[in-house]
């Protein structure tokens, strides 16, 4: 029986890239009609569509996280096609297409298949077909791990090459990508680690000391980057609470990692059910952690070069599992997290498919095929669930019926559609369920919001004083809304009730003009004046309006007409 390696339909050179690129585009072209997801996309549209300065992504404390590499794409993106939401899907669907063919190239130079194509296109199909990077990829915000990989997969090739023939320019771009890689990403710490075992374990002409040499090099940007944010630390910092993540109780942070571990490592060899909302995983899964590590040598000592690939991919899980362990993120557990991974699984698995190859052949295609055509379903199935926000975050809730923060999303979702009351229900629930104090407000406001979404104004008002006692401790945000419900209640009063409830408004507008300086706080101030009878007060907000508002806003021209009109009545 002729092997399944041999396939002269693959003999062409770039019959296997081009077979791979097109199952990706396939899989994937949904994708590029998901738009802008309601988790952060938002908040990254506003923020690189307002054109931020260089310095503000170049130089470190002006966000979150310092990821330069990645803000640059954003940049670009806003300064090439004004932050078209299909080009930016259609980056991230062809950054995934690179990292395939990069597993390609990797698997060629690993397994010595430069004749016959089928073991490298296998490791690139799994890895493309892998359900689990959808979240990567489909998602906008997601072009982190996508782009992180990228230069962790280049600095690989060019280390395997130094590694098989020393030449400096291999490990000069070793040395570039790697440091790329920590400026795309912080958790590309792990590769310092995968490095090194690399060195130690993989065959090749370099001598001992060469390596040992070569290692310290490489690490040097990892110590390099550890120091650099030790020196711009603040508390807020995703980085510094990553590097604070050293500072652990021991034994309880240990069978934490050994849960996050199990979860993670079944999620490479059976991924499904996918989730995008992981808040908590059962404690059942650190007995598969401590199953795992005794497996992984086991899988070393029988077959090399497949352990090496394995223990690397598990390496690269550490950050996720440290994340898990320290809860950094809004998700503890995340599968955009194992992107990386899958890269370095998948090049293993097919390294230990060959072994079963030459045991069991007719058995070992069809499980292929199978296994192949199980992952294009599911992660087609996925893409297509991305697209559909509403269903997204209800199978999100069916899958993670504790995680307060999905509610809230599917809640802003159900308002955005009209259903009111189903919102108010979601929102209610989030409130009970949360657990995060910096989602506390978002959630209280998204109730406020509700109540002036069904007309109930006075209700919003209500609410607004149960959460702050004074107007002065309440954020901006509370301050527009109830800016706005009362505003609705003054057009229903006249009288000496409208009068009263004009004066209090008076009283928001300065708070909120003294919380952000917008000219519209002082126009609506000056309608608020002359309510209450004072045309000076109000002549002078109007002409202070003028002043200060834009060219054109939409106000502007009425606050000239107000002021000159009352300074001609005076």
């Amino acid at each position: 029986m002729r092997s399944w390696r041999s396939n002269n339909l693959l003999r062409h050179s770039l019959s296997a890239p081009v077979l791979l690129v097109a199952m990706v585009l396939v899989v994937y072209y949904p994708a590029l009609l998901i738009g802008i997801h309601p988790v952060d996309d938002p908040g990254l549209f506003a923020k690189y569509s307002a054109s931020p300065p260089l310095y503000n992504i170049l130089l470190p404390g002006n966000s979150y996280y310092y990821r330069p590499i990645v803000e640059l794409s954003f940049y670009f993106d806003n300064v090439l096609w004004g932050m078209e939401p299909v080009t930016m899907h259609m980056e991230n669907i062809l950054l995934h297409c690179t990292n395939s063919l990069l597993v390609y190239i990797l698997a060629r130079k690993i397994y010595n298949d430069d004749e016959t194509p089928v073991i490298p296109l296998l490791a690139a199909l799994l890895f493309a077909l892998h359900p689990v990077n959808v979240e990567a990829v489909a998602w906008i915000a997601g072009r982190t791990d996508p782009l992180l990989t990228l230069f962790v997969l280049s600095a690989s090739y060019f280390w395997l090459r130094w590694l098989e023939k020393p030449r400096w320019s291999d490990i000069i771009a070793t040395v570039l990508l790697f440091g790329i890689a920590l400026l795309t990403k912080e958790t590309a710490l792990a590769f310092g680690a995968v490095l090194i075992l690399l060195g130690m374990a993989w065959p090749g002409t370099a001598t001992g000391r060469q390596r040992l040499s070569a290692v310290c090099l490489m690490i040097a940007p990892s110590m390099l980057m550890v120091v650099f944010a030790l020196l711009f630390r603040s508390s807020t910092s995703g980085l510094s609470r990553l590097i604070s993540a050293l500072d652990l109780q021991v034994t309880k942070s240990a069978w934490d990692a050994l849960i996050a571990l199990g979860f993670y490592y079944k999620k490479l060899i059976f991924p499904f059910p996918l989730n995008f909302a992981v808040n908590s995983v059962h404690p059942l899964y650190g007995l598969l952690g401590v199953v795992l590590l005794p497996l992984l040598w086991l899988a070393f000592r029988r077959n090399r070069l497949s352990g090496i690939l394995f223990i690397s991919a598990a390496l690269f899980i550490l950050p996720a599992i440290l994340v898990a362990v320290k809860q950094i993120a809004w998700t503890p557990y995340a599968e955009r997290y194992m992107y990386m991974s899958t890269a370095f699984f998948s090049l293993g698995l097919v390294g230990t498919g060959r072994i079963w190859q030459q045991k069991s052949p007719k058995v070992l295609m069809p499980f292929l095929v199978l296994l192949l055509s199980v992952s294009a379903l599911g992660s087609f199935q996925r893409n297509l669930l991305w697209k559909d926000p509403l269903a997204f975050f209800q199978d999100a809730v069916a899958k993670s019926p504790e995680f307060g923060s999905v509610y809230h999303s599917l809640g802003g979702l159900l308002l955005q559609k009209g259903e009111i009351d189903q919102a108010t229900e979601a929102f209610a629930t989030a409130d009970r369920l949360n657990q995060r104090d910096s989602m506390r407000y978002p959630i209280k406001l998204s109730i406020m919001g509700s109540m002036f979404a069904k007309g109930g104004y006075l209700e919003a008002r209500i609410y607004f004083f149960q959460l702050f006692e004074n107007k002065q401790d309440a954020p901006v945000d509370f301050m527009e809304l109830l800016c706005k419900a009362d505003s609705k209640r003054l057009e229903t009063l006249d009288g000496e009730g409208e009068i009263l409830l004009a004066h209090d408004l008076l009283e928001t507008l300065e708070i909120l003009y003294q919380k952000k300086p917008d000219p519209f706080w002082l126009y609506q101030s000056a309608k608020m004046a002359l309510i209450v009878g004072n045309s000076d007060e109000a002549a002078d907000f109007f002409r202070r309006a003028y002043v200060a508002a834009p060219a054109d806003a939409h106000y502007k021209a009425a606050a000239k007409t107000y002021y000159l009109r009352l300074e001609a009545g005076k």
